[in-house]
């Protein structure tokens, strides 16, 4: 190759859009420029195919620690994939909600993701996101039986952790760091399926502890100050209780305020997603003895690439169109190892680039466990409604859609934070 050419194809692996490298091609070979197929040009054309644009997140409120963690790798995860990025914050307003989502296409986003409040408005923002061709993957809240294939392709997939496994291996800790034995108060969070699914794992693992008295229940909404205010109640109502169980860390660290207060250091407690904050209190082995992470960046990184990989072309299958995302127990003997590693300065746990398809067809690494949601067990709890169950969801688990896809991530599970 020529020094001509050589810098040609420097400036057109440059170009930051693959259309204007396509453009770059043509007009160089209209030059007259011949550019023969050698590894640097095979490299350029390959880079021509990929598809850029805009992608906006969606979710309530990043004055919420989950949230603000998630929106800061949503857009790490959007740079490393060269995209253009756009913030929505709903409040948990539903108007506010809709509304945002119908400025998409005036904001010329082609991809979104997120977690919508109520559930039950995911139907209808999947429905204005496939009539706009605007490729949608939301997480965390989805109103039983409702299955992307109801609505088409351009709702791509559905993504969650597995919030009852998580919220049974945190109580079943909290209940060991006790003894086995005593009064537990429960703080639930906001009415959402999540927090329908972490109270079954919570009974679930109560079941297998008769010694344990599960009490309170009542709701802090996922709000720090909110939970001080129902652990205040929960001191008067119940002065012998012995642990605490509350449904995210936010609520936990609010209890834990509560408790130190009033020197009740002896109660322990758990909570639930990992965040920072959360994971440091675990560490020191002092009353916050659980919490289990959902790895957030992870949530916001994964589903924003699945978006991009959509647009790029990857449809995913049936097993793929609802998918559980890897979570992990921590524990005093583990926290500050997973904290350092998500969260630690200058620390980079998650390779963006390298998790697409789009971008690596064989060598993609989703960097987490991976698994495919039968919808039948998942929304079991929720028997109102199985008849609504797309038909194309029948026999599935028989033919293996389910099991494909848990050994095609499993395979090229490579690397991650939390890998054994």
């Amino acid at each position: 190759m020529s020094d001509q050419e050589r810098n040609i194809v420097a400036t057109g692996l440059a170009l930051p859009s693959g259309l204007s490298r396509r453009v770059f091609l043509q007009l160089a070979g209209a030059a007259g420029v011949s550019l023969a197929m050698t590894p640097a040009v095979s490299r350029m054309a390959e880079a021509a195919e990929i598809v850029r644009g805009k992608i906006a997140n969606q979710v309530s409120t990043p004055a919420n620690d989950y949230w603000a963690v998630w929106t800061r790798a949503f857009d790490e995860a959007a740079k490393a994939l060269g995209l253009e990025t756009q913030e929505l914050f709903h409040q948990n307003d539903t108007a506010r909600q809709l509304a945002q989502v119908r400025s998409l296409p005036a904001s010329q986003a082609k991809m979104l993701i997120g977690c919508v409040e109520p559930a039950g408005s995911l139907p209808t923002v999947a429905r204005f996101c496939q009539d706009n061709q605007i490729f949608y993957v939301p997480s965390w809240e989805s109103p039983a039986w409702f299955t992307p294939p109801d609505i088409g392709d351009y709702y791509v997939s559905f993504v969650t952790p597995n919030s009852i496994e998580g919220a049974y291996e945190v109580a079943k800790a909290l209940f060991e760091s006790i003894g086995g034995e005593g009064k537990v108060v429960h703080i639930a969070g906001m009415a959402t399926p999540t927090d329908t699914y972490r109270t079954l794992g919570l009974m679930q693992a109560a079941k297998e502890y008769p010694g344990i008295q599960i009490v309170g229940g009542l709701r802090a909404n996922w709000d720090r100050e909110q939970a001080r205010k129902v652990m205040l109640s929960m001191v008067t109502a119940h002065p012998d209780m012995k642990a605490v169980f509350a449904q995210n860390d936010n609520m936990a660290l609010g209890v834990l305020s509560v408790l130190r207060e009033r020197k009740l250091t002896n109660v322990k407690v758990s909570g639930v997603d990992g965040l920072p904050e959360g994971l440091k209190e675990v560490a020191k082995g002092e009353q916050m003895v659980a919490t289990h992470t959902s790895l957030p960046p992870y949530g916001a990184g994964f589903t924003t690439v699945l978006a991009f990989d959509a647009l790029n072309g990857w449809k995913p299958t049936l097993g793929e169109r609802l998918l559980f995302t890897g979570s992990a127990l921590a524990t005093a003997e583990n926290a500050a190892k997973i904290e350092a590693a998500i969260y630690g300065k200058d620390s980079k746990p998650f390779d963006w680039a390298l998790m697409s398809r789009a971008l690596n067809p064989e060598t993609w690494d989703p960097q987490n466990k991976i698994t495919a949601i039968d919808p039948d067990t998942y929304w079991g709890p929720f028997p109102d409604g199985k008849d609504r169950l797309n038909p194309i969801y029948k026999g599935a688990a028989e033919s293996g859609a389910f099991s494909k896809v848990d050994a095609l991530y499993a395979a090229h599970y490579k690397t991650g934070p939390v890998k054994a």
